[in-house]
């Protein structure tokens, strides 16, 4: 193994705001990852409602206290309160790991927040959405999953 060691010194003088970015990169071959948390999603409809089936596995050892469940809905389509605590009523199935959940940025955007400590260790549900306008050639949306506190542990979709 080869280790680059570098120094880095700035010095400033001066009045003012100065923005400095150090990068390091690296690039590592020939090693398989398996999907951290085995995160699936796909569209699908639910009782005539444009739906997003998500399903993934929580680690069976683990440190973390929350993870985050951070759901795009597609251009036209959101969420809404009244939908998300609909799902959230049922006692059975993925829903009851959520601890809570945040609608942003106009229903554009769903943060799921699952409890680490629930039974469940395999986690499937739907969450189904309100159409607001037609769209043609609707492009696919990203699903990630964040150890909340150590969110260099993610997937994202």
């Amino acid at each position: 193994k080869q280790w680059y060691q570098r120094r880095v010194a700035i010095t400033a003088g001066g009045v003012g705001t100065a923005f400095v970015q150090l990068i390091s990169s690296y690039h590592v071959i020939g090693k398989d990852y398996e999907p951290l948390f085995g995160l699936k999603a796909e569209a699908a409809m639910m009782r005539k409602l444009p739906t997003i089936r998500i399903s993934f596995r929580l680690p069976e050892e683990s440190n973390s206290t929350m993870y985050l469940l951070e759901v795009a809905s597609p251009t036209g389509i959101v969420f809404t309160k009244s939908l998300v605590e609909g799902q959230l009523q049922l006692t059975d199935g993925g829903f009851s790991a959520i601890t809570r959940y945040d609608i942003k940025e106009g229903g554009q955007r769903l943060h799921l927040y699952v409890d680490p400590a629930t039974k469940l260790k395999e986690i499937e549900f739907n969450i189904p959405m309100d159409t607001k306008f037609e769209v043609t050639n609707r492009m696919p949306v990203q699903v990630s999953l964040i150890d909340y506190y150590n969110p260099s542990k993610r997937q994202t979709i």
